[in-house]
């Protein structure tokens, strides 16, 4: 397995999962090969991703096999919705439906109302009103795939003649001349990109299934053994200082109607909600035990007392994770990892996770480095004690199989 994960030359931008933006995705043709693999050593009836993000391996999996029962869990909406987008594809009269939102667009007899929290800071007037005609048009087509396909065009749209700064998924507002200089392309973008690419979106599944939800909150009650495969990539840190996903999300999730979007009630509260609320956010209580405390010692000791409270946090809940995804992985468990620095201190996550899957009852069956050959975030991201700190350059792909 993993005999060639560099892949430098692929661009997700010829496949599906260049339709749309969503922040650090997994490299799509690594799982592919990881998971294609597994398929022809082993049977493999159900594959589960519980921080499914976009929905890379869940989407690979049915390419591979289309049969095959996929599960993920993801507590961000948008992400949700994007995955399932790919999952459950759209109708034969998707190309029917293009050209209804076009002929709305260019006689239309209402506009609803449409506002969020700051919308003025993040979206130009005129930007505010092209994505209201829009919005009113795409909530006129009846059809929920499709209608569901067209929020998910519309979240680069809302992304790109926005005010935020593309150099990052945060929300990193622009100097006042570029954001006179942005060139409303709502409609035509919009209209552009969905012939462009709705084609790709008729291979779906008709098994699978998403949970909207903290992975934490629910996973007690999968049964053992639930899942042939589990893969993921999941959190190397709190959201708030690795990958900001909720925020990235904000933009697209206040301007999609709540009706369309799987929503516990709490999500649109603020930007960093989401965020706050992901794995290491929530103030939990800390619990670790002595083996958990003893991993985690070579690193507080040379990171400022301040900042361990953060780090316990976070490893509270990410131990609490790896022990019930053990107890629910039938047979292999495949990790795409990366090592963060606190304080110019990398927290070896890589070492960490391969002794607690030993722990639990797995055996390494390979592990691999590649180095990220293009990233959104900067190579120095901060300076800590008047030194530069260098962002994650390398991901680690870990392959473990269940101990008999």
């Amino acid at each position: 397995m993993l005999n060639n994960i560099e892949y430098k030359d692929y661009r997700k931008q010829d496949d599906i999962h260049g339709t749309t933006l969503y922040p650090a995705v997994m490299v799509a043709p690594i799982q592919k090969s990881i998971l294609s693999d597994i398929i022809k050593q082993d049977e493999v009836v159900s594959i589960f991703d519980p921080f499914h993000g976009s929905g890379t391996a869940l989407y690979e999996a049915i390419e591979l096999k289309p049969d095959i029962h996929v599960a993920g869990c993801d507590i961000n909406p948008l992400a949700n919705l994007i995955t399932r987008v790919k999952l459950q594809g759209v109708n034969k009269c998707v190309s029917r439906d293009v050209d209804a939102v076009e002929y709305y667009l260019n006689n239309y007899d209402e506009i609803y109302e449409y506002s969020f929290p700051n919308i003025n800071k993040w979206l130009r007037n005129d930007i505010i009103d092209s994505l209201a005609l829009l919005r009113t048009a795409i909530m006129k087509i009846d059809n929920n795939q499709n209608r569901l396909f067209f929020w998910y065009m519309l979240n680069n749209v809302i992304r790109f003649n926005s005010n935020t700064r593309s150099s990052t998924y945060k929300l990193h507002i622009k100097v006042s001349d570029s954001i006179n200089n942005i060139q409303n392309r709502v409609i035509d973008d919009f209209l552009t990109s969905s012939r462009r690419h709705y084609d790709k979106f008729f291979h779906k599944s008709n098994n699978f299934v998403l949970y909207k939800n903290d992975i934490l909150d629910i996973i007690d009650y999968f049964d053992d053994d639930l899942y042939d495969v589990s893969i993921t990539s999941p959190p190397y840190g709190e959201n708030a200082t690795t990958v900001p996903y909720g925020q990235f999300s904000m933009l697209s999730l206040y301007t999609i109607p709540a009706y369309d979007l799987e929503l516990e009630g709490w999500e649109l509260d603020n930007y960093s909600k989401i965020d706050n609320n992901s794995m290491g956010g929530k103030d939990r209580a800390l619990s670790l035990d002595k083996y958990e405390n003893n991993l985690l010692r070579e690193y507080l000791d040379k990171i400022s007392i301040s900042k361990h409270r953060k780090i316990i946090r976070f490893f509270t809940d990410y131990f609490y994770f790896i022990r019930a995804l053990c107890r629910i992985t039938k047979k292999y468990i495949v990790l795409t990892l990366g090592n963060r620095t606190v304080d110019r201190v990398e927290i070896d996550l890589v070492s960490i996770t391969k002794k607690y899957l030993k722990r639990y009852g797995f055996k390494n069956i390979t592990t691999a480095m590649r180095a990220i050959p293009r990233k959104r975030t900067p190579k120095i991201t901060s300076n800590v004690y008047q030194k530069p700190v260098n962002s994650m350059n390398y991901e680690y792909i870990l392959i473990y199989k269940k101990s008999k």
